[in-house]
C-alpha cells in the first residue's frame, strides 16, 4: 500500500482477477444489452476517451463478432464536434470510468439535445454521470483511488465483452449452452491474466537494464493487440514519462521504422492467426537495429518470446491478458526511477484547463 494509505497501481492489478470473476456472474451488462435490444440499431458507437477509449479498441472486434453490428469508437470531443446528430440506426453510449470527465459529460448533454437517450457507462455511479445520464450503467469495477487506472480498464474490457454476449443471448443468437461456453472462455482469460501478472516482474528484473533506460518506445500490434499497444503506450507515457508510441503492425514499416536507432525500445504484440507471423517477422528484423526488442505472443512455437500466452484462449480476448505487464511495468519503473512527480509547469497547465468537472477530487499520483 502507498504511503498515503491508499491502494497502489500494483495492488489494483492484483485485485483485477477477482473483479473480473465477479463481473462474469454479476449481470452488470444486462441494462445496456436490454437497451440495445429494444432499440435494435445496426451500429453501436462507443464514445470514450483515454483508457476507456483503449478498452473499446481492445474489444471492438469481439463486439463486432457477437453483436453482429458495426462498432465505432469515437472520442467525446470529436463526437460532439463532428458526429452529431447520430444516424438514426446508431446506438451510442458514453463511457467514463470516473464519471467526471468533462468531455464525456458534454457528450451526454449533446445526446439529450438531439433527442436521443443519454446512456452513461461508469465505474462510479455516484459521480456527475448520475445527473446527466438518462440510463446510468455501473460496469462493476469500483472507483480507483490513484490517477493511473489499471483495474478499471481491464474491467471495462470484460464488461463490453459481456454486453456483447448478453445481447447475442437476448437476440437468440447464443443459446444457454453457448452462453455458458463463452463465459468459460472468459474465466480462462482471467487465468491467463493471472499468469502474465506473475511473469511480469521476473521479466522486468531479467531485462532491467534495457527497461530502466527506456527513452523512446514503440508498441506494435494489430486488432485487439493494437488496443493493448495504445493502453500500454498511455501508461508508460503518463507514468515513466517517456515517448511511447502505439503503431499498427504493418504501418510500422510505413515511416515509423525510419527513426529507429539502437537506443529505441520496441514491444511487438504478435497475436492472432492473421497477424502473429508478420509481428514475429518484424520483431526479428527490428533486432538488426536494436537489442531492445520484446516479443509478446500467443504463438507456442515462437522461440525466445519474452511473454507467451497459453494456446487455448479466444484470439480476440487473448491480447488483453498482456495489459498487466504494461501496468506493472509502468508502476515498477516509475517507482524505481522516482518519476511520479511531473515537471512543475504542468501544474500551471492543469490549473489553466481541466479535463474533469468541478466536482472531481484529484487522485493521489502514488
Amino acid at each position: 500500500m502507498s504511503t498515503s494509505g491508499k491502494l497502489s497501481m500494483l495492488e489494483y492489478v492484483a485485485m483485477t482477477p477477482a473483479t473480473l470473476r465477479r463481473q462474469i456472474v454479476g449481470e452488470y451488462e444486462r441494462p445496456l444489452a436490454e437497451a440495445l435490444q429494444r432499440f435494435g440499431g445496426r451500429c453501436v458507437r462507443i464514445v470514450a476517451s483515454g483508457s476507456s477509449y483503449n478498452a473499446a479498441l481492445i474489444t471492438r472486434h469481439y463486439l463486432r463478432r457477437w453483436l453482429e453490428r458495426e462498432v465505432l469508437v469515437t472520442e467525446p470531443f470529436s463526437f460532439c464536434a463532428y458526429e452529431l446528430p447520430p444516424c438514426g440506426d446508431e446506438f451510442p453510449f458514453v463511457v467514463s470510468q470516473s464519471g467526471y470527465s468533462s468531455n464525456a459529460l458534454s457528450a451526454l448533454d449533446a445526446l439529450r439535445r438531439c433527442g436521443r437517450m443519454a446512456i452513461g457507462v461508469t465505474a462510479n455511479p455516484q459521480s456527475d454521470f448520475k445527473d446527466r445520464a438518462e440510463l446510468l450503467v455501473d460496469y462493476g469495477a469500483g472507483e480507483e483511488t490513484v490517477g493511473y487506472v489499471t483495474m478499471g480498464v481491464t474491467a471495462l474490457c470484460f464488461f463490453l465483452c459481456l454486453f456483447a454476449l448478453r445481447t447475442a443471448h437476448l437476440e437468440g443468437r447464443l443459446d444457454g449452452d453457448g452462453w455458458q461456453a463463452e463465459r468459460a472462455k472468459l474465466y480462462r482469460t482471467v487465468e491467463a491474466f493471472e499468469q502474465i501478472s506473475q511473469q511480469a516482474e521476473p521479466l522486468l528484473r531479467r531485462r532491467y537494464r534495457e527497461l530502466s533506460s527506456m527513452e523512446s518506445a514503440f508498441l506494435i500490434g494489430t486488432g485487439p493487440a493494437y488496443g493493448v499497444a495504445c493502453e500500454g503506450a498511455l501508461k508508460l507515457g503518463e507514468t515513466v514519462q517517456i515517448d511511447a508510441i502505439p503503431c499498427e503492425t504493418e504501418e510500422f514499416l510505413h515511416g515509423p521504422e525510419l527513426r529507429l536507432t539502437p537506443a529505441y525500445t520496441l514491444f511487438f504484440l504478435a497475436t492472432g492467426k492473421a497477424a502473429r507471423e508478420r509481428g514475429i517477422e518484424l520483431w526479428r528484423a527490428a533486432s538488426l537495429v536494436t537489442d531492445r526488442v520484446f516479443l509478446l505472443t500467443d504463438d507456442p512455437q515462437a522461440e525466445n518470446a519474452d511473454l507467451r500466452l497459453p494456446p487455448d484462449l479466444d484470439e480476440l480476448l487473448a491480447p488483453l491478458c498482456f495489459l498487466p505487464f504494461f501496468q506493472i511495468a509502468a508502476f515498477f519503473l516509475t517507482k524505481e526511477l522516482h518519476r511520479w512527480h511531473r515537471h512543475p509547469l504542468v501544474r500551471q497547465l492543469e490549473e489553466a484547463v481541466s479535463g474533469k468537472s468541478g466536482n472531481y477530487i484529484p487522485k493521489e499520483v502514488l
